[in-house]
């Protein structure tokens, strides 16, 4: 019995790993050379427009929705906030469009990109819950890291870094500060962005037991707390802050239900004011990465996940005036990917595109890898009649064949059947010479 369940193990082991590195090997010396559509909406045709990279030569193709090419530089000059420097190289500012004028000044100030892809989203990435909070007037050029850390729970808790120390009345303070704000303890979630190389800095936003918001800063060493006020029924599940001097947007919202909404600021004050609701038809946070571009005409919204892309142009009061959808050149199968699933019934990934923890995924290739299956099982059969098995002895190995195709086939060959197959086989055939021998003499 140990030895059976020994086999079997390494069996399906062996298949396992398969599974696994095969579809690694298969992208290794089958490099993917399609790229990701990138896509916009240009205020000169008043259409979509996008550009994309198809397989070999780094070969770019330059396109408007109507299916109408274009060169490169054609191209450029469509969406010419994107590439306003190259404007300016060309001579074409100031740029004269829908009966107005933009100069490079113009341009700039109204330019700012906002992202959120999945991989942010609570859960889809791990999270230590230690969090510096800058001091948001540092009295010099840049902002610098704090010697504390803030720890949020049951209150908030700063420690001190140097010493590994609780302070106990900067907690104090900022714990009552909160309080007196009308938070309700104890803090859901934390978000922010981490890092000095911005602009500026909004502290941390808070997520009290009642679902509440709150932004907290630290401005001059003392807390200021902002309360969000949001929608009636809105559950906030993620805050992706965006601090950039351009622009009047400091991040977006995401709610439990998937719907997002533009998080504004009060310029003067570097605070969250107000809530603005995106019509994004089709967006799935889980799975789909967005990119909202801001220029002087327009706000456009493009999400896309591996096949399909699509996107909203809207005004500055962002209300839709015009929607675009396309299957991507990178969602068509190459004939590598069909002969891989004709040739294996199922693929395993550990891999998560959408988030940095390990999740194993089955990728199950249908009826394209019955031939080859069925290939496999008798080549299965004629290895194990030649090992001396008879059918029922080798049936559950067929079977593991059937099932898992080529993997088995390799794992069976690989790993000897047990000693006990092989001796039942021998008494059978030893039995059968017997009684044909005596046959005769009966007679």
């Amino acid at each position: 019995m140990t030895a059976r369940i020994a086999r079997w193990s390494l069996l399906l082991l062996t298949i396992v790993l398969l599974a696994l590195w095969w579809p690694l090997l298969k992208d290794l010396l089958f490099e993917y050379r399609y790229g990701k559509t990138d896509l916009f909406y240009s205020p000169v045709l008043e259409r979509f427009v996008y550009k994309e990279l198809l397989g070999e030569g780094h070969q770019f193709i330059y396109r408007d929705q109507d299916g109408n090419d274009y060169d490169r530089q054609t191209f450029e000059t469509l969406i010419p906030f994107i590439y306003y420097k190259n404007m300016e190289l060309w001579g074409k500012l100031p740029l004269q469009l829908a009966g107005q004028s933009f100069d490079k000044a113009q341009i700039q100030a109204a330019r700012q990109v906002l992202e959120l892809k999945p991989g942010e989203l609570p859960g889809h990435a791990p999270r230590i819950q230690l969090f510096p909070l800058l001091e948001a007037n540092p009295g010099r050029a840049r902002l610098r890291f704090p010697e504390d850390i803030l720890r949020p729970g049951e209150r908030l808790t700063f420690i001190n870094s140097d010493h590994n120390r609780i302070d106990p009345e900067l907690s104090a303070r900022f714990t009552e500060a909160l309080s007196e704000a009308s938070f309700v303890w104890p803090v859901q979630a934390t978000f922010g962005r981490v890092s000095i190389l911005k602009a500026f800095d909004a502290g941390f936003f808070l997520l009290d037991r009642a679902g509440d918001l709150f932004q907290l800063r630290r401005v001059n060493g003392l807390p200021e707390i902002t309360p969000v006020p949001l929608p009636d029924g809105l559950e906030v599940r993620h805050v992706k802050v965006a601090e950039n001097k351009r622009g009047d947007s400091l991040g977006l919202i995401l709610g439990k239900d998937g719907q997002l909404f533009l998080l504004g600021q009060d310029g003067g004050r570097r605070t969250a004011a107000g809530l603005t609701p995106l019509a994004l038809p089709g967006y799935d946070p889980e799975t789909m990465a967005l990119k909202i571009l801001f220029n002087p005409l327009y706000r456009t919204a493009i999400y896309s996940d591996q096949r399909q892309i699509k996107a909203v142009a809207m005004n500055h009061a962002f209300e839709p005036i015009a929607h675009y959808e396309r299957l991507m050149a990178m969602a068509e199968p190459r004939l590598v990917d069909r002969v891989w699933e004709a040739l294996v019934p199922f693929s395993l990934d550990l891999r998560d595109p959408n988030g940095r923890y390990l999740r194993l995924s089955l990728d199950v290739h249908g009826l394209a890898a019955l031939p080859a299956s069925a290939i496999a099982l008798l080549l299965a059969w004629l290895l194990l009649w030649r090992r001396g098995l008879r059918f029922v002895a080798m049936t559950p190995s067929l079977l593991l064949v059937a099932v898992t195709g080529v993997y088995g086939l390799i794992a069976v060959g690989l790993i000897q059947p047990e000693p006990s197959d092989r001796a039942v086989a021998g008494v059978a055939d030893l039995g059968r010479t017997a009684m044909e021998q005596k046959l005769p003499g009966a007679t």
